[in-house]
């Protein structure tokens, strides 16, 4: 590919800037009396769960319902995930005398179908991660929210992480927590905290190079998970003609009921 050498040093420059100063920076944060305001997220246990719409980034299409449900929760927290149409029943959350305002998202579903398990040890850190395009599992399990839930935190993580298809693969994860929103889904109206991923990896089509991930995601500690998670993500092609990045698939997940 022409210009690779440029465009890795470019591109790392430009990551500087929005990169956490320093790991120490969390330590600014107050402690003691002042700490016990900061909120926590709810904690895990069997059986609650939490459905999504999710959508295509680029056109807002409609693509699917997803059901993430905590089925276990012991040395590790598992959470199960499927796809779901279950057309004309009632919604877990959701009053089944007015559950009109879910048709849109009932109109072309398939049957219930499973996706991979989340696997995380231990609640709110990820050891295996089925977001991406494929299933990863992590040598060190990395926040899936920030591990302090107050605006201004940031840090940087580093680790490493496995497919089926390879290991030892390079993942450097940026969170930055920006501030508190009142943001309305479908499943109401929640006070979530927003903050912001950059990832820049090393994906294990070794054809794909200059990886970089973006998301924004708004987390209600009351609700133990996302309301609202955007993702996206762009890459280069080895060795072709094209100097321009390449998008990944883009989605948003809203939340439409919890338990």
């Amino acid at each position: 590919m022409p210009n690779v050498n440029r465009r890795t040093f470019v591109l790392a420059s430009l990551a500087l800037p929005v990169a956490c100063a320093m790991r120490a920076y969390a330590s600014d944060l107050p402690a003691g009396p002042a700490a016990q305001t900061v909120p926590r997220a709810r904690s895990p246990i069997p059986g609650q769960s939490w459905r999504y719409a999710k959508r295509d980034g680029f056109t807002g299409e409609f693509l699917t319902v997803q059901v993430d449900r905590v089925a276990a929760v012991d040395r590790v927290v598992t959470i199960e995930s499927r796809t779901e149409s279950d057309e004309g029943s009632a919604q877990p959350g959701v009053s089944s005398a007015n559950t009109d305002w879910l048709n849109p998202y009932r109109r072309g579903h398939r049957s219930a179908s499973s996706l991979p398990s989340e696997i995380q040890q231990p609640w709110g850190m990820v050891l295996v991660d089925p977001h991406w395009d494929l299933v990863q599992v992590y040598k060190t399990p990395i926040p899936l929210w920030p591990t302090r839930l107050q605006p201004g935190w940031c840090e940087t993580f580093y680790t490493q992480y496995a497919t089926v298809d390879a290991a030892g693969l390079p993942w450097q994860l940026t969170m930055r927590a920006h501030g508190w929103d009142s943001i309305t889904v479908p499943a109401g109206r929640f006070t979530a905290l927003r903050f912001t991923n950059l990832i820049n990896f090393t994906h294990s089509d070794f054809g794909w190079v200059n990886g970089v991930r973006r998301e924004t995601v708004w987390f209600a500690p009351e609700v133990g998970r996302w309301v609202a998670r955007e993702s996206s993500g762009t890459y280069y092609i080895d060795d072709s003609v094209i100097d321009q990045p390449f998008n990944e698939n883009r989605y948003r997940l809203e939340l439409l009921a919890w338990v």
